[in-house]
């Protein structure tokens, strides 16, 4: 594959499948620099074409919590313990389960 800008989907395929052939490919070689000019390519289609929202903050926290196999019950006494009022943790859950409903 000879490097261009990435303009369409099979061009963006073409150059995923180049990246992970080159994957392994060692520093400040050519191949190293190639995967390199690459990848930059790549991440600016994505930002243009398949950007990636920020999850809202409620969201981002029950990842966390899920992935980490953690109770949400302990990460609200975390908070508690922490100084959050029952007041502030009550509104956030409410806005919470507003946004989701």
């Amino acid at each position: 594959m000879s490097l261009k800008p990435i303009k369409t989907e099979e061009d963006y395929r073409q150059a995923l499948v180049e990246v992970e052939r080159l994957f392994d490919a060692p520093l400040n070689t050519p191949e190293g620099d190639r995967l390199e000019v690459l990848t930059t390519l790549i991440e600016a289609y994505e930002e243009q074409h398949h950007p990636i929202e920020s999850p809202l903050p409620y969201q981002a926290i029950l990842y966390h919590l899920e992935s980490r196999q953690q109770p949400v019950a302990s990460f609200i006494e975390g908070l508690k313990r922490r100084g959050v009022s029952e007041q502030v943790i009550q509104d956030a859950l409410n806005e919470a389960f507003l946004i989701n409903s």
